[in-house]
Protein backbone atom coordinates (compact mmCIF):
# COMPACT_ATOMS: atom_id res chain seq x y z
CA UNK A 1 0.00 0.00 0.00
CA UNK A 2 3.10 2.47 0.97
CA UNK A 3 4.78 1.60 -2.35
CA UNK A 4 1.49 2.34 -4.42
CA UNK A 5 1.29 5.77 -2.98
CA UNK A 6 5.12 6.79 -3.16
CA UNK A 7 4.40 5.91 -6.99
CA UNK A 8 1.68 7.85 -7.52
CA UNK A 9 3.79 10.97 -5.55
CA UNK A 10 6.54 10.28 -8.01
CA UNK A 11 4.44 10.08 -10.65
CA UNK A 12 2.78 14.11 -9.59
CA UNK A 13 6.37 14.96 -9.32
CA UNK A 14 7.34 13.98 -12.91
CA UNK A 15 4.40 15.33 -14.07
CA UNK A 16 5.29 19.62 -12.69
CA UNK A 17 8.95 19.14 -13.81
CA UNK A 18 7.47 18.55 -17.45
CA UNK A 19 4.74 21.60 -17.07
CA UNK A 20 8.64 23.34 -16.02
CA UNK A 21 9.78 22.19 -19.08
CA UNK A 22 7.75 23.06 -21.29
CA UNK A 23 7.47 26.85 -19.86
CA UNK A 24 11.35 27.32 -20.51
CA UNK A 25 11.08 27.01 -24.44
CA UNK A 26 8.97 30.21 -24.85
CA UNK A 27 10.63 31.99 -22.19
CA UNK A 28 14.13 31.18 -23.86
CA UNK A 29 13.08 31.72 -26.97
CA UNK A 30 11.22 35.93 -25.41
CA UNK A 31 14.89 36.20 -24.04
CA UNK A 32 16.58 35.96 -27.25
CA UNK A 33 14.14 38.29 -29.08
CA UNK A 34 14.33 41.34 -25.58
CA UNK A 35 18.34 40.37 -26.59
CA UNK A 36 18.27 41.23 -29.83
CA UNK A 37 16.06 44.03 -29.80
CA UNK A 38 18.29 45.67 -27.25
CA UNK A 39 21.63 44.56 -29.24
CA UNK A 40 20.36 46.29 -32.32
CA UNK A 41 19.02 49.13 -30.80
CA UNK A 42 22.98 49.40 -29.50
CA UNK A 43 23.98 49.02 -32.22
CA UNK A 44 21.93 52.05 -34.01
CA UNK A 45 23.38 54.68 -31.16
CA UNK A 46 26.98 52.96 -32.17
CA UNK A 47 26.40 54.14 -35.59
CA UNK A 48 24.95 56.83 -35.17
CA UNK A 49 27.83 58.32 -33.34
CA UNK A 50 30.51 56.79 -35.78
CA UNK A 51 28.41 58.21 -38.68
CA UNK A 52 28.26 62.10 -36.56
CA UNK A 53 32.22 61.85 -36.02
CA UNK A 54 32.68 61.00 -39.87
CA UNK A 55 30.28 63.76 -40.75
CA UNK A 56 32.30 66.48 -38.50
CA UNK A 57 35.84 65.20 -39.78
CA UNK A 58 34.42 66.11 -43.50
CA UNK A 59 33.33 69.26 -42.56
CA UNK A 60 36.51 70.06 -40.96
CA UNK A 61 38.73 68.80 -44.09
CA UNK A 62 36.64 70.60 -46.38
CA UNK A 63 36.62 67.87 -48.56
CA UNK A 64 33.78 67.52 -51.13
CA UNK A 65 33.39 63.46 -50.60
CA UNK A 66 32.52 61.87 -47.47
CA UNK A 67 35.20 58.86 -46.78
CA UNK A 68 33.89 56.19 -44.35
CA UNK A 69 36.42 53.03 -44.93
CA UNK A 70 35.68 51.19 -41.76
CA UNK A 71 33.48 48.45 -43.61
CA UNK A 72 31.98 47.73 -46.93
CA UNK A 73 28.80 46.83 -45.86
CA UNK A 74 27.26 50.40 -45.48
CA UNK A 75 25.40 52.37 -48.20
CA UNK A 76 26.48 55.98 -47.73
CA UNK A 77 24.73 58.77 -48.71
CA UNK A 78 25.36 62.57 -48.20
CA UNK A 79 23.42 65.52 -49.22
CA UNK A 80 25.27 69.45 -49.46
CA UNK A 81 22.58 72.30 -49.31
CA UNK A 82 24.06 75.44 -49.45
CA UNK A 83 23.35 78.41 -46.84
CA UNK A 84 21.65 81.86 -47.76
CA UNK A 85 24.76 83.46 -45.66
CA UNK A 86 27.54 81.48 -46.40
CA UNK A 87 28.76 77.77 -45.87
CA UNK A 88 26.73 74.93 -46.47
CA UNK A 89 24.67 71.89 -44.58
CA UNK A 90 26.02 68.82 -45.06
CA UNK A 91 23.24 65.61 -43.88
CA UNK A 92 24.90 62.10 -44.35
CA UNK A 93 22.40 58.92 -44.05
CA UNK A 94 23.69 55.27 -43.54
CA UNK A 95 22.27 52.22 -43.72
CA UNK A 96 23.62 48.93 -41.97
CA UNK A 97 22.35 45.67 -41.43
CA UNK A 98 22.05 44.97 -37.92
CA UNK A 99 23.90 41.72 -36.41
CA UNK A 100 21.94 38.81 -35.67
CA UNK A 101 21.78 36.96 -32.54
CA UNK A 102 18.81 34.57 -33.36
CA UNK A 103 17.48 32.48 -36.51
CA UNK A 104 14.13 33.69 -34.62
CA UNK A 105 14.12 37.14 -36.05
CA UNK A 106 15.17 38.49 -39.69
CA UNK A 107 17.79 40.81 -40.28
CA UNK A 108 17.50 44.13 -39.64
CA UNK A 109 18.42 47.12 -41.74
CA UNK A 110 19.90 49.91 -39.35
CA UNK A 111 19.55 53.88 -40.55
CA UNK A 112 21.31 56.29 -39.07
CA UNK A 113 21.60 60.36 -39.99
CA UNK A 114 24.30 62.70 -39.02
CA UNK A 115 24.17 66.44 -39.80
CA UNK A 116 26.73 69.08 -40.16
CA UNK A 117 27.21 72.65 -40.70
CA UNK A 118 30.40 73.44 -42.80
CA UNK A 119 31.44 77.11 -42.38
Amino acid sequence: MNSIRLLKDLRDDERGTVEAGMALIPTTAFFLLVMQLVISGSYQVVETIDLQNVATRTALADSGEVAFALDNERQLKSESVPLPGGGELLLVKSRVKSPRVTQLANPQTMSAQALVIRE
